[in-house]
């Protein structure tokens, strides 16, 4: 079968309708907010796994506590007359490096700028935990954006999350509790 002078610009049309199709459907992969915590000693485990469109959509109706209107307000936090958005865009555009280590007998705890992200790691020596957060650059000017001194605007860092590739933000293990904060393009908390 020899092809004809329409066949060839139809396969070509139809495979980049095909392409285009295939990289809309990519480009829309719904991102999740995974949260697992478990107590190795009592068994407990508690898995939550939820699309970030909808906790962007819940985060502003819950007005219990310290959340209120999408942001938290951190208990007894004064900045004091720093501006803290001024310091964070003065680190956002520095150079990568470490910033600041504190080292002595209960805790370790380093402040760095790696891979465009805010890394504080912190070991409590004592109850033998260890924290890692790991923040990307868009989210941390998001959770203080539009916000007092005191607060975090956790409804614009969910926002900025849907821009951000799979990564875990908080990882917490200790001898009672482990917990990991993550979000990726799976429905579930499997690894």
């Amino acid at each position: 079968m020899k092809p004809t002078k329409t066949f060839l610009p139809t396969l070509a049309v139809s495979s980049t309708l095909l392409l285009a199709v295939t990289l809309a459907f990519a480009a829309s992969t719904t991102r999740y907010l995974h949260v697992r915590v478990t107590n190795p000693t009592t068994h407990e485990l508690v898995r939550v796994n939820v699309p970030l469109a909808l906790a962007e959509k819940i985060i502003p109706a819950i007005n219990h506590g310290e959340l209120r209107d999408g942001k938290i307000r951190i208990g007894n936090f004064s900045a004091d007359n720093v501006n803290l958005r001024a310091i964070l865009d003065a680190l956002k555009t520095a150079p990568e490096g470490e910033f600041v280590t504190v080292q002595d007998t209960g805790d370790d705890v380093r402040v760095a700028k790696e891979h465009g992200q805010m890394v504080v790691h912190v070991i409590d020596k004592n109850s033998h935990e260890n924290v890692d957060v790991t923040v990307p650059w868009d989210v941390v000017q998001a959770l203080v954006s539009d916000t007092t001194e005191n607060q975090l605007n956790v409804e614009a860092a969910i926002k900025a999350l849907e821009n951000v590739g799979d990564t875990t933000l908080v990882r917490v293990s200790g001898h009672d509790e482990n917990v990991r904060v993550w979000v990726d393009s799976r429905n579930t908390d499997s690894e």
